[in-house]
């Protein structure tokens, strides 16, 4: 391993060829940074997403009290100036894209996370804040302009899909319900107020540690027409789902699952992302519609993950 500051094992990168949280055993999350791969590289690659609520759909998922802080200033004034007048940073990190985990330098209590654009990337970003709010869409608490950068104070989630897929536990079908309605959720406001998300992926979905998901990496997104295709979004949700339920997807292209770990509603949910039309179909299908699920079901996955899976550093821990 080279001497870049680490504090991630890879594992096998997905399809946008970045690399991936690699699971750790327990004796290593407690001690040094740098150690090599608990499993070998051959056993890694035999393993290897609404505002308006239908009918026997899955229900929103309720909102943390970080999410209720965020909504209730659900359009902020952008402010002139740096956040970095205040905030302290201390690292920085990729989840759903570069992150800077900061505190603020006369009260250190709270943890922030501060996500900087130039100009093209910050207007998507400003289009689409100003157009959605949903609690499984990331969004801004506060934003900041200075000298031509557009700083988003957010919600700290520490995770992403792409740590559960590296974690050695599977989810229940409860946690994947959990998981894949939220998504769903949020796809769905998306689409709604006329955007598409074009780079779905497991590393671009946001796992907070009460289990909320938020569709992040805002970047990504373009202004769509109401009725045009759902083809490509339906793929991606198909490849995610075959990530959690297997941790790698088959090859050219199949949709589909091996072994017999999983029962029928969740497989019959992955055939039908080859079938339905719009994401409301998915909505209401019987693996989302027949449980009780909610946010709260994914906290202690989220804190194996927390402690079993590293994070991709790119910038290193600042210590005055």
């Amino acid at each position: 391993m080279d001497n870049r500051p680490l504090t991630q094992l890879y594992a096998e990168s997905f399809q946008a060829k970045r690399p991936m949280p690699k699971s750790v055993s327990a004796q290593e999350s407690q001690g040094r940074v740098n150690h090599k791969p608990t499993k070998g590289t051959k056993q890694w690659e035999k393993q290897e997403s609404s505002k308006n609520i239908l009918l026997g759909c899955a229900p929103d998922v309720p909102q943390s009290s970080s999410q209720r802080v965020g909504q209730a200033a659900q359009s902020p004034v952008i402010r002139r100036g740096s956040p970095w007048d205040t905030l302290k940073d201390l690292f920085t990190c990729d989840l759903a894209g570069p992150v800077s985990i900061a505190v603020h330098e006369k009260d250190p209590s709270t943890v922030i996370a501060v996500r900087a654009f130039s100009k093209k990337k910050a207007d998507i970003w400003l289009q689409v804040l100003q157009q959605t709010h949903h609690p499984n869409v990331i969004s801004a608490n506060e934003i900041f302009k200075d000298h031509g950068m557009t700083y988003f104070i957010v919600d700290d989630l520490p995770l992403t899909l792409e740590h559960l897929v590296a974690c050695d536990i599977f989810p229940s079908e409860l946690q994947l319900a959990s998981i894949l309605a939220q998504v769903l959720n949020g796809l769905s406001h998306l689409l709604e107020n006329g955007f598409e998300h074009q780079s779905l992926t497991c590393s671009n979905i946001l796992l907070g540690q009460d289990g909320t998901i938020q569709i992040g990496a805002l970047e990504h997104c373009i202004e769509r027409e109401p009725q045009q295709s759902q083809t490509q979004i339906i793929r991606s949700l198909a490849n995610i789902t075959m990530f959690l339920m297997q941790k790698y997807l088959k090859p050219d292209g199949v949709i589909g699952i091996d072994g017999a770990r999983w029962q029928s509603d969740s497989l019959e949910f992955l055939s039908a992302t080859a079938s339905v039309a719009t994401i409301q179909d998915l909505r209401k299908h019987s693996l989302l519609t027949k449980h009780r699920w909610s946010a709260g079901t994914l906290v202690g996955l989220a804190r194996l993950c927390l402690i079993t899976t590293r994070t991709f550093i790119t910038k290193p821990w600042i210590q005055n």
